[in-house]
């Protein structure tokens, strides 16, 4: 885990816009590429998935929701710092 995302958005208030969007890509890449991958694997019909196999995919997929879903928190959470300093 990068030690940006870690500090939470308060860190991020140290940050450029620029910055921000770099964090924001490198944050949403990785999770978003293994649900495209896990997906792909769920639909592909060249090779039947084992039910370990199965927990396997949605424990990966689990844990890339959950990704998304701190990132999007903590720049939810940026957002209204952000709105309450230039209020």
């Amino acid at each position: 885990m990068s030690e940006k995302r870690r500090t939470g958005p308060l860190g991020w208030n140290q940050l450029t816009p620029e910055q921000i969007i770099d964090l924001l890509v490198k944050e949403l890449y990785g999770p978003v590429s293994i649900l495209g991958s896990q997906l792909k694997r769920l639909t592909d019909d060249d090779d039947p998935i084992s039910e370990e196999e199965y927990e396997e995919i949605f424990a990966h997929m689990h844990h890339a929701v959950n990704h998304l879903s701190t990132t999007v928190v903590q720049l939810k959470r940026y957002s209204e710092e952000q709105k309450r300093n230039v209020g």
